[in-house]
C-alpha cells in the first residue's frame, strides 16, 4: 500500500473514533459518514445534506470526514472497513461511505457491504446499468449513486463549427486540426482512462463482452490493436496532467476540444472560471460514466439510520435542490424524476446540450476489472 493510503486510513480511524454511537433508547445518535472525494463533496454533507436530514430527525448528529481525493481516498475507506472485518470487530464505526465504483465493486465482492437499497423509499429511483453492475460485479441493492460523473467531449463553438457525433468524426477532426484536442492519458485521472476505454469499445466492438465478462485472454490481440491505433491518434493530440489541465487549456484557447467530466465543466462555469460558450457533447458509441456510490458497511453500528440518510439524499427534491442546482452535478437517481423540479438555468446548464436521452443512449459502463487492468497495462506498454 502506498504511504498516502496509510495516511488516509489513519486519519479516518482517529476522526471516526471521536463519533458517538447510540446504545440504548433515548441517547443521541451520531452517524459516521466517510467521504472519499474532494472537499466540496465533504462540505455538502456537512452543511446541506446532513443538516437537512437533521431538521426532520433532531436526535441524529453527523460526524463527517473526508479521506482525500482521487482513488486513494476511496481506498483508505476500504482499508478501514477491511481492517475491522479482519479484526472480527462488531459495530463498525463507518455508517455511510461515499466510494468510487471500483472500490464499491471490491467491497461487494468481499462481502463487506449491507444490502440496504431494497428497504428504502428511493429504491424505485435507483436506475441505470451502473447501479446493477460495476466492473463486472453485481452491485444491485448495495449502492446508490450520490451523483454521476459523465465523460464527454467539450468544445469551443467559436473554433469548432461542427462538433463530432462519433469517434470516427473525432478522428477525422483531429487529423485536420492537430494538437487542438486533449485528454489526460491514463495517469491523469479517470476521465482519461474512460476515454481510453471508450476508444477500445469502439475499435473492438466488444462492449458487451468487456463489461459482462467472463474475462477471455484470447481477446488480447483485439484490445492491443485498439491501443496501438490510439497511440497513433495520440501523435496529433495534447496529453494533459489531469481533468483540470484539460479544462484550463480549453479555457485559454490552447486547445479547441477535449475529453472532460461534465460536472467539473459545469462547476467551473458556475464559478466563472470557464468560457460559458464551451459546450459538452456525447459521441457514439459512447463514453463511460463513473458514479460515486453511497454504501453502508455490513456491520455498521447505525445501519438503519445510514439507510434513512441515503434515502433522504436520494429524494428527487433533494437531488434537484442540492445536487443539481447548487453544485451542477448530474443527479444520482432517475434523471426523469429530477428534471421537472429544476430551474430553467439548471436545465440549460446540464441538459441543453447533453439530454437525458443522450445519457441513456451513450453512457457506457466501465469494463470488468480484469479487462480494465489489461487495457491500462497495454496502454502503458504500447503508448508510453
Amino acid at each position: 500500500m502506498r504511504p498516502s493510503r496509510w495516511r488516509g486510513a489513519v486519519i479516518l480511524l482517529v476522526v471516526l473514533a471521536l463519533g458517538v454511537t447510540a446504545t440504548s433508547a433515548g441517547e443521541r445518535v451520531s452517524v459516521n459518514v466517510a467521504i472519499g472525494a474532494d472537499v466540496n463533496v465533504v462540505d455538502v454533507h456537512k452543511t446541506l445534506l446532513g443538516p437537512g436530514f437533521k431538521e426532520k430527525n433532531p436526535a441524529v448528529d453527523f460526524n463527517v470526514v473526508g479521506t482525500g481525493t482521487g482513488e486513494a481516498a476511496s481506498r483508505a475507506i476500504y482499508t478501514k472497513i477491511r481492517a475491522q472485518h479482519d479484526a472480527g470487530r462488531k459495530n463498525w464505526d463507518i455508517d455511510v461511505a461515499l466510494v468510487s465504483m471500483i472500490v464499491a465493486s471490491q467491497l461487494v465482492r468481499e462481502g463487506l457491504l449491507h444490502k440496504y437499497v431494497p428497504g428504502i423509499e428511493a429504491a424505485r429511483l435507483v436506475t441505470g446499468p451502473e447501479t446493477k453492475r460495476a466492473f463486472g460485479v453485481e452491485v444491485d441493492g448495495y449502492v446508490v449513486p450520490m451523483f454521476h460523473n459523465q465523460i464527454a467531449i467539450a468544445y469551443n463553438p467559436r473554433s469548432v463549427a461542427k462538433p463530432p457525433k462519433s469517434f470516427e468524426d473525432l478522428v477525422a477532426w483531429v487529423k485536420a486540426n492537430p494538437k487542438k484536442f486533449a485528454y489526460n492519458g491514463i495517469k491523469g485521472g479517470v476521465s482519461g482512462q474512460g476515454f481510453t476505454v471508450g476508444w477500445v469499445y469502439w475499435k473492438t466492438g466488444q462492449y458487451q463482452a468487456f463489461t459482462q465478462g467472463p474475462f477471455d485472454k484470447s481477446k488480447e490481440p483485439m484490445w492491443r490493436k485498439a491501443v496501438e491505433e490510439l497511440r497513433d491518434f495520440n501523435k496529433d493530440v495534447v496529453i494533459t496532467s489531469g481533468n483540470a489541465g484539460t479544462l484550463d487549456a480549453l479555457n485559454r484557447g490552447e486547445i479547441w476540444m477535449g475529453a472532460v467530466w461534465i460536472d467539473q465543466l459545469v462547476a467551473w462555469k458556475n464559478e466563472g472560471r470557464m468560457d460559458p460558450t464551451v459546450t459538452p457533447v456525447m459521441i457514439s458509441p459512447g463514453l463511460p460514466i463513473y458514479p460515486l456510490y453511497l454504501v453502508v458497511p455490513r456491520e455498521a453500528a447505525n445501519r438503519d439510520w445510514a439507510a434513512k440518510y441515503i434515502d433522504h439524499v436520494s429524494q428527487p427534491e433533494v437531488q434537484a435542490r442540492v445536487i443539481v442546482e447548487r453544485f451542477g452535478w448530474y443527479p444520482g437517481v432517475d434523471a426523469a424524476r429530477v428534471l421537472p423540479l429544476l430551474s430553467p438555468k439548471a436545465k440549460d446548464l446540464l441538459f441543453k446540450d447533453v439530454t437525458p436521452d443522450d445519457l441513456a443512449k451513450y453512457s457506457r459502463q466501465m469494463p470488468i476489472g480484469e479487462y480494465f487492468n489489461a487495457i491500462l497495462l497495454a496502454y502503458e506498454e504500447i503508448v508510453r
